[in-house]
């Protein structure tokens, strides 16, 4: 279980630093937001199939 919490912080952490990256200190181009947004978002997804894949085996 923890590797799945841990993908999904992970997720989460880097959308929130690069959007206030993007937002605050300087305008990330979206030849690089997009990809690592995808990335992002690919962790979350990750982190939560296996959550419910653990919870079914038990």
């Amino acid at each position: 279980m923890k590797n799945a919490s841990n993908l999904i912080i992970v997720g989460f952490a880097i959308y929130i630093i690069m959007s206030g990256i993007d937002k605050f200190v300087y305008s990330i181009p979206n030849t690089i937001y997009i990809p690592v947004g995808i990335l992002s978002v690919v962790f979350v997804c990750m982190g939560s199939f296996k959550r419910k894949r653990k919870n079914k085996k038990n």
